[in-house]
C-alpha cells in the first residue's frame, strides 16, 4: 500500500512527461544549448583524437600568430596552439566543475536529509546554523579562501568548489524533505514498523532527488565560472596543463598585441555557463 501511495505521489503521467519533453525540445534555446553540450563532450573525451596538436607542443618561431589556416585561432607567447589547448582544457574546466558539482550534490543531499528527517533536534539546529553561515558569504570569495588554506592543484579547487556549492543543495533537499516527511506513504511506512534508515533511502530519498539534480545543472555553470577564476589566480590545475581559465590570466599582458589570446578562452568559459545554464532552466520546468 505504501509503495502504491508512493508512486502515485512521486510519478508525473507519461502522457504529462512526453508533453513536457516535447515541449522541452521545441525551444530553440534549449537545442543549441544541447549542442553545445554535446561538443563539449566531444572534445572532453576525444581531445587526443581532435585537437591538430598537442596542448604543449611548441614553436617559437610561431609565437603570437594570428589565426590562420595552420593555427585556426592563432598561436600563444610560446607558439601553442590556442585551439588546440582550448580542447585540452575542457577537461580541466568541465570535468572538474562537474566533479565538484557531483560531490556538492552527495554531501548536500545526504545533509539535507538527515536535517529534515530530524526537524526540530539538536541535529537539524546545528546543521541549519553552519548551512546559513555559509551561505551568507559570497561565492567566489569563500571558494578563493578554501583554495589558498587547501594550497594549489585542481584537486584542491574542487573541494573547494564542492564545500562552497553543497550548502545550497542542502536547503534544497531539506525544505522537500519537510514536506515529504508528512505525506501518506511515509505515514503508512512508520505505521509499518520501517526504520529510519529505511524511509529515508526507500521513500523519501526518492521523491527529493530530482529538484537536487535540477538545481545542479543549474549549478555547473556558475561551478565554471568559480573554477575559471581559481585558475585565473593560479589556484587551480598548474601549468603546464591547460586550463580555461589560466590561459586568459597568463596572456593577458598581450590582449592589445594578440586578442584571440584572451578571446578563445573566455568564449569557451561563456558558451559552457550558457549551455549548462540554459539546459537547467529548461529541465527545471519540465
Amino acid at each position: 500500500m505504501a509503495a502504491i501511495l508512493e508512486n502515485q505521489a512521486a510519478d508525473l503521467p507519461a502522457s504529462a512527461r512526453s508533453r513536457s519533453v516535447r515541449r522541452f525540445f521545441r525551444r530553440p534555446s534549449n537545442i543549441i544549448g544541447l549542442a553545445i553540450i554535446v561538443i563539449i563532450a566531444i572534445c572532453g573525451l576525444g581531445a587526443h583524437w581532435i585537437a591538430p596538436y598537442g596542448a604543449n607542443a611548441t614553436n617559437f618561431s610561431a609565437a603570437l600568430k594570428p589565426p590562420s589556416a595552420h593555427h585556426l585561432l592563432g598561436t600563444d607567447s610560446l607558439g601553442r596552439d590556442v585551439l588546440s589547448r582550448i580542447i585540452y582544457g575542457t577537461n580541466s574546466s568541465i570535468l572538474a566543475s562537474l566533479g565538484a558539482i557531483a560531490a556538492a550534490l552527495i554531501g548536500g543531499t545526504i545533509i539535507g536529509l538527515v536535517a529534515g528527517y530530524a526537524k526540530g533536534t539538536v541535529i537539524d539546529e546545528v546543521l541549519m546554523r553552519i548551512i546559513d553561515a555559509v551561505l551568507v558569504l559570497p561565492p567566489l570569495v569563500l571558494a578563493m579562501a578554501l583554495a589558498f588554506i587547501f594550497g594549489q592543484g585542481l584537486l584542491n579547487a574542487i573541494i573547494a568548489i564542492a564545500v562552497v556549492f553543497s550548502p545550497q543543495f542542502a536547503r534544497v533537499v531539506r525544505s522537500k524533505v519537510l514536506t515529504v516527511r508528512e505525506l501518506t506513504f511515509v505515514e503508512a511506512a512508520r505505521a509499518a514498523g520501517a526504520g529510519h534508515g529505511r524511509i529515508l533511502l526507500r521513500h523519501i530519498f526518492p521523491s527529493v532527488i530530482q529538484p537536487a539534480l535540477v538545481l545542479a545543472t543549474l549549478s555547473i555553470g556558475n561551478a565554471v565560472i568559480v573554477e575559471a577564476s581559481l585558475a585565473y589566480l593560479g589556484l587551480g590545475l598548474q601549468p603546464p596543463n591547460p586550463s580555461w581559465g589560466f590561459m586568459v590570466s597568463s596572456e593577458v599582458n598581450y590582449l592589445s598585441q594578440a586578442p584571440w589570446l584572451i578571446f578563445a578562452p573566455s568564449l569557451a568559459i561563456a558558451l559552457s555557463v550558457f549551455s549548462v545554464t540554459v539546459v537547467g532552466q529548461g529541465l527545471q520546468e519540465l
